[in-house]
């Protein structure tokens, strides 16, 4: 059996940044907690996995091969290569995930009318979601969000954090 002994954070400037940074991460934590639970119930809702659901918004959007898909969404070839099975069983996408017989392409991947009908469900129940938060918050603490949510993605993605002693990025490679 461990036990946690608390210590306390260093008085002073320096101590209060990492009091509030860890803070922030605890924050950011919830939050991405919640961002899970919500992909859970979007899940439950639409009967698709998250992988599934990309594949399916992909193909709406344009991808006519596996590869394309893979692309686009992030997985790798032979993941989108099953994940575009699993549509095609379940009558969500037609067209060929290879060569048909003979070694001619069989045509490009395509939504069915039930994938359509799929896809524009997805999409609704996001909006709902987005739209409940967005009430939930009022419109200015909504707009106050999408500010800091955006200059949060500008500093991640940017040049990385900067290393407070030297007042420069700090290279991805030393984080963690």
């Amino acid at each position: 059996m461990s036990s946690r002994v608390a210590v306390p954070a260093p008085a002073g400037p320096r101590g209060d940044r990492m009091a509030g940074v860890l803070a922030l991460m605890d924050e950011l934590t919830g939050l991405a907690g919640a961002g899970e639970g919500l992909r859970r119930r979007l899940e439950e809702l639409t009967n698709l996995r998250t992988g599934e659901l990309h594949t399916l918004l992909a193909v709406a959007d344009g991808a006519a091969r596996p590869d394309a898909v893979a692309e686009v969404t992030g997985q790798v070839d032979e993941a989108a290569v099953a994940t575009v099975a699993a549509l095609q069983q379940r009558g969500l996408v037609t067209g060929s995930d290879g060569p048909a017989a003979g070694g001619a392409h069989a045509g490009p991947l395509r939504l069915t009318e039930t994938g359509r009908v799929v896809q524009r469900q997805a999409e609704g129940l996001h909006i709902r979601i987005v739209h409940g938060i967005v009430t939930a918050l009022g419109e200015d603490a909504a707009g106050e969000l999408r500010s800091t949510v955006q200059a949060l993605g500008a500093a991640l993605t940017a040049d990385g954090p900067a290393d407070p002693l030297l007042g420069r990025p700090v290279p991805p490679a030393s984080i963690g």
